[in-house]
């Protein structure tokens, strides 16, 4: 990458498109691979905050994940996120996606 910050942008992407090429090709995989690069950033925003995977357990905090698209100005939403276990310890591995 020319700069920094880009790669520092493709390194924080490339999992996603990585995740999408599993089980995406050709036409579907840019749709599957900006889909897999929301669900990651959501996580990612759990994983950074104690605060925010706090009030997520205790029911205060909903964070639904959806995709702006700057051609018609829609947004799509994905889903919300959902704790599978809120017994348990949080952890981002036991976040899902509602539809």
């Amino acid at each position: 990458m020319p700069t920094q910050n880009l790669q520092a942008i493709v390194d924080k992407i490339s999992p996603a498109v990585s995740k999408a090429n599993a089980y995406a090709h050709s036409d579907q995989l840019l749709d599957a691979a900006i889909r897999e690069n929301v669900d990651q950033s959501a996580k990612d925003i759990l994983a950074g905050s104690e605060v925010l995977r706090h009030a997520m357990k205790e029911g205060k905090l909903t964070i639904f994940e959806a995709v702006y698209k700057l051609e018609s100005g829609e947004v799509e939403r994905l889903g919300r996120l959902t704790i599978v276990d809120p017994a348990y310890k949080l952890d981002v591995g036991e976040v899902v996606r509602l539809q």
